[in-house]
């Protein structure tokens, strides 16, 4: 092996996961992320930071759509791994590591790769007219004052431009400083930018007026920013944004699609992908396993990744027998105790997450996840009742997004209602 393959497996031996686990695969999300705190391969907050693409089980054909987007997101190498069961979990992740490696020696053109927006149908891929100038206005825009110096006119077609008046006669353009040159009356009608070079080009002075832009609408696919007046009536931008389906510690296929006014959400709605395909949700046998997760996918959005890795060690280990099983017990305890106990954690979600009929009685984030920490522990905690969607709109109403991001973190969300235990026995 010569030097720059090993250089390129030492830079792999420790790729980004981006994890996509429908709502059906706790479990097998459970051994998988139980076998990547082992190796020490850490999440992707994100498409872009991500060099593996790992699917659990079966989307469903939305979740699956928007997964081929994910996968068009993520930069070169990459590897997608669909896993759907347990049995031979290490094999398929050391298989999809080595595909990576040997993708990274390859030359990859990604010509052969559809765009996001191609999969979104957006029509992005239509010719853009203004990429070249073609269309552009440039009636009663005045050069006056226009700073030529340093522009380079190699490649610049004059044809149709009227030089009526303009003796060139002996002219050497070589050299030649167009500096306080005096474009006035200078008719620029048919004239071609094309390979028109406006490196140095000083535009100090030049008059826009004229010209039209555009500041709302979509550019390649992509929605612009409109304005919009505020709660305190200043006019902000407005973009529409959409947190999910995947994110790291995000309810998979869930989505939340809002604008987004200067630095808070308003108009939120939330809708589940594939909610009518999937199968009722049970609650899993052992309460204080079902904490120690909420926990720790918690944690991972509130950016405590040792604490999120510790909870899920103690959340492993319970299943086990004898002295593991004690050991565990101490590790919860003792990562409950210490997220209940964090000023820090106080200090970010304290306050937020607080439904209007909530706020006298201080249920908020911060309330949510010490119960969850009590449960954590062992000691038997009432469940509060499900939130609808209705309800997470209204409570990431005027809300930054990192407090969005941990108010819908802090509740237990299933895309179709929990059967009861003693029900699911029954059936």
């Amino acid at each position: 092996m010569d030097v720059i393959a090993r250089l390129r497996a030492w830079a792999l031996a420790r790729p980004r996961v981006l994890l996509v686990d429908p709502p059906a695969k706790v479990m097998l999300r459970w051994s998988v992320e139980a076998e990547l705190d082992r190796r020490g391969w850490r999440s992707a907050a994100s498409p872009a930071d991500a060099d593996l693409l790992v699917v659990l089980g079966e989307p469903g054909p939305e979740l699956a759509a928007a997964v081929d987007v994910l996968w068009s997101q993520i930069p070169e190498p990459r590897h997608r791994l669909d896993l759907h069961h347990e049995r031979a979990l290490a094999v398929d992740l050391d298989a999809g590591l080595d595909a990576l490696v040997r993708r990274s020696a390859g030359v990859v053109s990604g010509a052969d790769r559809p765009s996001p927006a191609s999969l979104l149908g957006t029509g992005a891929d239509a010719d853009d007219e203004d990429a070249d100038g073609e269309g552009m206005d440039h009636e009663g825009m005045d050069h006056e004052g226009m700073d030529h110096e340093g522009m380079d006119h190699e490649g610049m077609d004059h044809e149709g431009m009227d030089h009526e008046g303009m003796d060139h006669e002996g002219m050497d353009h070589e050299g030649m400083d167009h500096e306080g040159m005096d474009h006035e009356g200078m008719d620029h009608e048919g004239m071609d930018h094309e390979g028109m070079d406006h490196e140095g080009m000083d535009h100090e002075g030049m008059d826009h007026e004229g010209m039209h832009m555009h500041h709302s609408g979509e550019v390649a696919g992509l929605p612009m920013a409109s304005t919009a007046s505020d709660r305190d009536g200043l006019e902000l931008d407005v973009l529409k944004v959409a947190l999910g389906p995947v994110l790291p510690g995000w309810p998979t296929g869930l989505v939340l699609r809002a604008d987004l006014q200067g630095d808070v959400l308003t108009s939120a709605e939330l809708a589940w992908l594939d909610a009518d395909l999937l199968p009722a949700a049970r609650p899993h046998p052992d309460p204080q396993q079902a904490a120690l997760d909420r926990l720790a996918r918690f944690l991972d959005v509130a950016g405590w990744s040792t604490a999120a890795r510790d909870a899920r060690r103690a959340r492993d280990g319970l299943a086990a027998d004898g002295s593991d099983q004690r050991e565990a017990q101490r590790q919860a305890e003792a990562v409950a105790r210490r997220v209940h106990r964090s000023r820090t954690l106080s200090w970010t979600a304290g306050g937020i997450g607080q439904a209007p009929s909530e706020r006298s009685s201080g249920a908020g984030v911060l309330d949510r996840v010490r119960r969850w920490c009590d449960a954590a522990s062992g000691r038997p905690v009432e469940d509060p009742p499900a939130a609808s969607l209705d309800d997470i709109a209204a409570l990431v109403e005027g809300v930054e997004i990192g407090s969005a991001r941990l108010i819908v973190a802090s509740l237990d969300l299933s895309p179709v209602p929990v059967v009861p235990a003693s029900e699911h026995a029954h059936a």
